[in-house]
């Protein structure tokens, strides 16, 4: 694919993966209803964001993250960059008692542990399926056994737990697409659940019950995710005021910013500021900063992974 970005689907089976290797810059907070994240460190320092949790990757660690679990990530040295596989949590459908996912027991290497088994298996799938990517008569094939090895692994050495999975009706998905769409265009107002149900024509508990089973979350931390990944943007990509910042993106005031910002981020806004640089920032408009399969870094990791065993 033209920019390094690669998606795969077989519908039949639930299983959809998009995968690249990217420069990590400042900041982006996201999250995915229905995916698992896989993040490998191929080389520099990264401070990663996964939930309230916040540690620091250095140079093969991988770190997975659960769907729904709000993340973000951030390059402490100039030419960070790092491989990264969304999987469908689908795919796990015909293992697990219907209606749920697996959660696994925490899937993050360390200096400890980075070299045991486990992590070098990952490695070795990750580094699979990309390189089944850039060519081939049956490179889908090849993607896809490296997927299934992935999943199989992490079944085997990181204790699965089944928990509710998130709907997957039509009708219901339908609604919560022009829910989010009404938010992405509001969250910097003073919108309400009352006024999210008045919106969709539907009582005020159907929607809130909708925006637990569908994204994993209640409306309001929804909410205050959408307006924190958008200041985040702002502060990253502008030299407006950390008021102003906050006051633009729909937080009350400069105080509960920051204090959303500590318990996500583990530092304060002026604090994130003062590391930025310019030449290091990517804005809104663009969703990453992707590294061509031909980068000599990328491949000489992606063959060093395939040799690990």
């Amino acid at each position: 694919m033209a920019d390094g970005y690669y998606t795969m689907k077989w519908p039949r089976d639930g299983l959809n993966i998009d995968f690249f290797a990217h420069e990590i810059l400042n900041y982006r907070y996201h999250w995915h209803p229905n995916e698992y994240e896989l993040n490998i460190l191929l080389h520099g320092s990264q401070a990663f964001c996964r939930g309230t949790e916040n540690v620091t990757l250095q140079e093969d660690d991988i770190l997975l993250v659960e769907p729904g679990i709000g993340h973000a990530s951030f390059g402490q040295e100039a030419n960070t960059r790092a491989f990264v596989l969304h999987f469908s949590a689908s795919a796990f459908k015909p293992y697990f008692p219907k209606g749920t996912w697996p959660h696994f027991a925490d899937c993050h290497s360390t200096a400890e542990t980075r070299d045991q088994l486990p992590y070098r298996l990952i490695r070795m799938c990750a580094a699979r399926i990309y390189s089944a990517a850039l060519g081939g008569q049956c490179h889908q094939l090849a993607a896809r056994s490296g997927v299934e090895m992935l999943m199989s692994i992490l079944c085997q050495y990181f204790a699965p737990e089944a928990v509710k999975a998130g709907t997957e009706e039509e009708t219901q998905l339908e609604l919560m697409g022009s829910l989010i769409s009404y938010l992405e265009q509001h969250y910097a107002e003073k919108v309400t659940l009352e006024d999210l149900a008045d919106y969709a024509q539907y009582n005020r508990t159907y929607v809130s019950t909708l925006f637990k089973n569908v994204v994993g979350v209640n409306f309001y931390e929804y909410l205050s995710r959408l307006r924190f990944q958008h200041a985040l943007q702002e502060l990253a990509a502008s030299d407006h005021s950390l008021t102003d910042i906050a006051l633009n993106n729909g937080f009350a005031d400069l105080k509960s910013f920051s204090k959303r910002f500590k318990e996500t981020l583990g530092r304060t806004p002026a604090e994130y500021r003062s590391l930025l640089s310019p030449d290091r920032v990517i804005g809104e408009e663009a969703l990453r900063s992707y590294v061509s399969p031909s980068d000599a870094l990328v491949q000489q990791k992606m063959q060093q992974y395939q040799q690990m065993l």
